[in-house]
This record gives C-alpha cells, structure tokens and sequence, in this order.
C-alpha cells in the first residue's frame, strides 16, 4: 500500500530505528511517527506506523489487518461514513467474519440459535450429522441414500417408522435380506408377487400360519413347482423333524373342518399321474408303525379304473370293486373259521347274517348262491322260492332245493330236488325228487316242485289229508353252478 503525503512527512521526521515484534503493538507503545515490523497469524509481516496515537497497518507480506477509524472531537478531521470510500474492501482483511463466497473453513462451531437456515442449495456434509427433527419435501428433486456403511433406522419408546407411498415400494437387496420381528408383523396388501431367483427360507421358532380369511368369494392357496428339469426330483416336500428327541412326537396333520352338512364332494383330494405311495415306516429304534384308512361311512377301494361310486347305502363297509386278489388270509386264531359278513344274504335280514369257511384251497370258486323263503301254504296252493328273474334258467344251471314242511307238531315233511337247465326251453329245465320224507300217519301227504322259464321255482302244497289245513313250509334254493356266470 502506498504511504499518504502526511504518512512520509511523519517518517522523514524521525530517525529512530523501526521495532520487530509479534501481534499488533499495543497503544501504549511508542511515539507518533514509529515504525514496527510485527508478525500476526495468518496475515504475515505486517509494517505499523503510530500516528494520531494508535498504530496503524501500513504494508503486509501477506492479507492486511483491519484499520480502526478514530473519531477525534478535539481534530479538524473527521472519520468515513461512507464505506463505498473506503479502500481495500475486497480484501479478506478480517479472519474472524465468515466469507460469503464460502471459500475459508470455519475453525469452530457455528451456533444458529433458533433461528433457521434457508434457500440452501447443495449441502454437502462430511462428517456426522444429529438432525432432532427432519421434513424432506422432494417437490425441487429426488431423495437419495447412499455410500458404503450402514443405514440404521431407529425409534426408542411406542414411536413407529411409517413409509406411505402411493406407488410401488421397491426394495432391492444385493445379499440378503433379514426382517427380524420380535412381536406381530402385519402384512395387509392386496397383492404379493415373490421372484426369487435362489434358495428361499421361511423360517420360525414358533407358530406359522399362512391363511386366506374373511373374503367374500372362493380363494384358494397353492402351492405351486412347474420345474420340468429332467430328472426325478422332490417338487414339494412337506417334512417334520423330531431330533430323535424322547416323547417327541412331531406329525403331520391334513385337515378338512367344519364342514355344516355332508352333502356329497370330497374334503382331501389327493390325485396323482405318478402313482401314489402310503407308508409307515419303523421308529428310530425299530418300533413298526401302522397305516390306517378309516370312515364314519363306507370305505371303497378299487383297481383297473379312473372313477368308482362311493357306496351311501346300509350297512356302511368296506367294499372292494372289481377284481380282488390276495395272497393270504389271515385268522388271528387257528382254531376260529374266518367269517365273512356280507352284509345282506338274498331272502335274510339285514344284519347278522354270515357266510362262514374254514379255508380256501381251490383252482377255481363257483359262485353259488342260496336263496331262502318261508311261509304258510294252503292245500293246493303255491309259493315262490326262486323268483324268475333270480332263477339263471340258462343251460348248465343247477339247483339243490330243500324243503321242509308240517301241518301240526309231530306232522313233519321233507323233500330234496335237484333241477337242472340243459336247455333254453321250458321243456328242458328239469326237476328231479331226489328224496321225500313223509309223515308217519299218512304217507301220501306230499307237495310238487316246477322249474319254469316264466315263473321260476315254485312249489305246491299237494297235502292229500288234513283237508282244508294249511303247511308251515320253509325252504333253501342253493344254485350249485351258474351257466351265465361259471363258464
């Protein structure tokens, strides 16, 4: 800086040698007139000369320090109140103001007391940052999160972490991906859509439910694999693990509940183009395990076909259609006849009626059939035993009919008939008396037997004393052979 007129006259004036020091001299020091060569922080060298009793900064090595007006009432001069007359103002002069243009760091805390910080453009923090309260408005620009360390979102006390939006909610994760739930997670959206390109765990230490609840239509869950690799692969795999831990007895449990009323439709559909397989296999230490297939209803099994009727009808059981082949029968005791229990025996009551046999050793087993009838017959009269639409009057049919009958207590009569189709025609079912046991008192009491195409077996009270009275007959009609189904 170039010295003044007044300025050069005053150092012409004294010939005392110029002082060195650090900071400014104080005012105290000196005379008018006096040089000092002072060293300050961040401004250099600087040259002060004392006039008017204050020290005022001359020249510097570096930025020049303030200068102070004094306003002296007792001078002809007087100080400058216009700043636009004032030199060196674009000059940083002044180390404890903040610059506008922002270029000089602060050195300390800068405390805005309450007051606020507006119209902010590009804010651009290094180090850590506390905000107690924070509103985001992305009207001017988007809001963006990133950088290489964490991001932690934390709430103390009942205080939640709400994000709302109207659009989509894109989460992209690069590794993995954890959502650790200490109390309920509630998911309410109309719509998820998981792709998941790898491995996929839902894993949980305590009850898991997947539920579809209170809708007003039909909604189904699925469980769904379409992989068509080429191999022979588990596509589902339902499993449950009891660690061989003592008493544990972890199941699996498929389950159709609440059903109002049992209206027909099936509760469990289990259907397979790859066969099905049902086991039970043995404990870990060897205990076997049992496989039970039971119903309040009738159970029907069956082979060689896609479709079979369920049986509704009294009594309910277990019925197998179609053909039946077993290996073995098998009898709990030796010495006890297997019992079969059909059900219902032609001309029998509905229960209790039983076909009973020892064993079964034979290349083939006819079908015989035995039908039954009883009743009071009068003189001259006839009864049904074997109806026409029962009695298979095809050739090679053969009938053994036994039939038993009294008039009083001690009057008891017996007749054996074997009959015989060789024919189509009615002339060529045959009936043939085997025996006949008559009544002591009157040995031509007797009663006759017809095999007909149009009536079937039928025989006649032909009782030729106790005129008038009626028969208590009983008897049994076994087809020994079937022409139409045997052979």
């Amino acid at each position: 800086m170039a010295l003044t007129r007044e300025e050069r006259k005053l150092l012409h004036q004294k010939s005392k040698q110029p002082t060195f020091g650090i900071n400014k001299p104080d005012i105290k020091e000196g005379h008018n007139g006096d040089i000092s060569f002072r060293k300050i922080d961040n401004l250099g060298t600087v040259q002060y000369l004392k006039q008017n009793g204050d020290w005022t900064p001359m020249s510097s090595s570096g930025s020049m320090p303030s200068v102070r007006s004094i306003d002296n009432s007792s001078s002809t001069s007087s100080g400058i109140n216009d700043h636009g007359e004032l030199r060196g103002l674009g000059s940083d002069d002044h180390a404890q103001y903040l610059l506008i243009s922002g270029t000089r760091a602060m050195i300390g805390n800068l405390d805005m007391g309450t007051n606020n910080i507006g119209s902010v453009g590009t804010l651009d923090v290094d180090g850590h940052t506390t905000l107690d309260q924070v509103t985001v408005n992305t009207t001017d620009g988007s809001f963006a999160v990133s950088g290489a360390n964490p991001i932690t979102l934390t709430t103390t006390g009942t205080n939640d972490i709400d994000i709302t939006t109207a659009q989509n909610l894109d989460v992209g994760i690069g590794v993995d991906y954890q959502l650790d739930v200490t109390r309920t997670c509630d998911w309410n959206t109309t719509n998820i859509d998981w792709d998941n390109s790898a491995d996929f765990d839902l894993t949980s230490v305590g009850d898991l439910t997947i539920e579809t609840s209170g809708a007003a239509s039909a909604k189904t869950i699925l469980l769904f694999n379409d992989n068509n690799h080429a191999s022979a692969f588990r596509g589902i795999h339902l499993k449950t693990d009891s660690q061989n831990a003592g008493s544990s007895q972890n199941s699996i449990f498929i389950e159709c509940d609440n059903r109002a009323a049992k209206g027909g439709g099936i509760g469990v559909d289990i259907r397979s183009e790859d066969g099905v397989l049902i086991r039970g296999e043995d404990a870990t230490n060897g205990d076997k395990s049992i496989v039970q297939i039971r119903a309040t209803g009738s159970v029907d099994i069956a082979g060689d076909t896609n479709s079979i009727t369920a049986t509704t009808s009294s009594p309910h059981r277990v019925k197998i259609h179609g053909a039946f082949d077993t290996s073995n029968l098998y009898r709990a005791d030796p010495d006890v006849a297997i019992v079969m229990d059909n059900g219902t025996i032609a001309g029998g009551s509905a229960n209790g009626e039983y076909t009973k046999f020892q064993a079964l050793d034979t290349l083939h087993l006819v079908r015989a059939m035995t039908y039954k009838a009883s009743a009071t017959v009068a003189r001259t009269a006839s009864h049904t035993i074997v109806s026409a639409a029962n009695d298979d009057n095809a050739a090679g049919t053969s009938w053994l009919i036994t039939i038993v009958w009294k008039h009083a207590s001690t009057d008891v009569n017996s007749q054996l008939w074997m009959c015989s189709a060789v024919g189509s025609a009615d002339n060529t079912l045959i009936s043939v008396k085997i025996s006949e046991n008559l009544e002591s008192t009157d040995g031509t009491a007797a009663g006759t037997l017809e095999w007909t195409d149009g009536a079937g077996i039928v025989w006649t009270n032909e009782h030729s004393n106790d005129t008038g009275s009626n028969a208590t007959m009983k008897a049994s009609a076994l087809r020994i052979q079937s022409g139409t189904n045997d052979f």
